[in-house]
């Protein structure tokens, strides 16, 4: 007993590069897929240091200090995704 079904195989290849979500902007990987925009050195050591402020084996006031040295505006970044991060 054969089944009917109502699917139909399209007889020519189709192009549906044009149904790619991206959002777009002016920072886009080598493949056209949206990037964050970069930061500045300053910004970075001072993030590292941020996640790593309470560490184990880390001098804490060291920390701080040199949090404080390297203390800069954090670059805003909104993520625009349906499920955040966990």
């Amino acid at each position: 007993m054969s089944e009917k079904h109502s699917y139909i195989n399209p007889s020519e290849k189709q192009d549906l590069s044009h149904l790619e979500a991206s959002a777009g902007g002016e920072h886009l990987d080598e493949h056209g897929w949206p990037t964050t925009p970069p930061i500045s050195d300053r910004e970075c050591i001072f993030r590292c240091l941020e996640n790593c402020e309470q560490l184990a084996g880390l001098d804490r006031k060291q920390v701080k200090r040199l949090m404080e040295e390297f203390y800069t505006m954090k670059t805003e970044h909104v993520r625009n995704e349906e499920y955040p991060a966990l």
